[in-house]
């Protein structure tokens, strides 16, 4: 090992990149088979196996990089092949639940069927389970207090309000009927 290559060892040993040391190839020691007495012909010799060779470069066979230099962009893997599928959505879409009654269209917004958890029976349903059942119970009372207000065929969005038990229903940005249940 040369004074320049210890001396770059050493720099490197506090942050663990000193290289293997690199390994001396060895003669071949196999000695070469005599040829046979016979009369036969004589097989070829096999070939001795090939030196050990040292992939790692040592240190000094490095160039030295220079600080401005810009450092190559590490390769980019190949493309994961996806043999699974699609993923399953874990997520509840979101979206508002719709019910035709009478001459009036009922819309629940999501952030509206989340407040149906609040009420007693929420336990595992779905927020639309939830909003399919409130219309299922509630529909005819709420066209009912709106029917002479509101022109027909008017899509009316219904925000309840679990802890007062109460509906509000909507034109637009305009309440027309609160509805207790």
């Amino acid at each position: 090992m040369s004074v320049d290559e210890r001396h770059d060892n050493e720099a490197l040993a506090p942050i663990g990149l000193v290289p293997a040391p690199a390994i001396e190839a060895a003669p071949a020691a196999e000695p070469v088979p005599a040829p046979p007495a016979s009369s036969e012909p004589a097989a070829p010799p096999e070939p001795a196996p090939a030196p050990p060779v040292d992939l790692a470069p040592s240190v000094a066979a490095r160039p030295a990089a220079s600080p401005s230099a810009p450092r190559p962009a590490p390769p980019t893997p190949p493309a994961r092949q996806d043999r699974r599928g699609p993923r399953p959505e874990l997520v509840e879409a979101k979206e508002p639940v719709f019910r035709q009654s009478g001459a009036y269209r009922l819309r629940m917004d999501p952030r509206d069927l989340a407040k149906l958890r609040e009420l007693p029976g929420s336990r595992d349903k779905t927020d639309r389970e939830l909003g399919e059942q409130f219309f299922d119970a509630q529909a005819a009372r709420l066209v009912e207090s709106i029917a002479g207000d509101v022109p027909a065929d008017a899509e009316i969005r219904v925000v309840v309000d679990p802890y007062s038990r109460q509906a509000f229903l909507a034109v637009g940005r305009t309440i027309r009927g609160i509805v207790s249940f």
